[in-house]
């Protein structure tokens, strides 16, 4: 008996721990990528730790719904921009969120 409780918990532990580092694999694995044309503008803010809002603020873009999840690619199509444009907007305010003047990093 004591020993199949042992099993049981060493199982157990296993598995919290393998997601939780599993986890952390993907969190770093997102968090330092570029941004790019097929991310939509809530996937940039929940991987750089920004606002949406001010994402969307940032490119002059108000959302269509509140979950608005077109691509970075969709939106400069919308607005008659080049992509790489937006991007260079959105990267710029997400820079800004990392460094605000005056204040301390994040």
């Amino acid at each position: 008996m004591a020993v199949g409780l042992a099993f049981l918990l060493a199982i157990a532990g296993t598995v919290v721990f393998a997601s939780r580092a599993g986890r952390h694999v993907r969190q770093i694995r997102t968090e330092n990528e570029p941004i790019r044309g097929w991310m939509s503008v809530p996937f940039i803010a929940h991987t750089h730790h920004v606002p949406t809002s001010a994402l969307f603020q940032a490119i002059g873009v108000v959302p269509r719904e509140p979950r608005d999840r077109r691509s970075v690619r969709q939106i400069a199509r919308d607005t008659n921009r080049p992509v790489t444009e937006v991007i260079a907007q959105l990267q710029r305010a997400v820079d800004a969120a990392a460094h605000p003047p005056g204040g301390q990093p994040k």
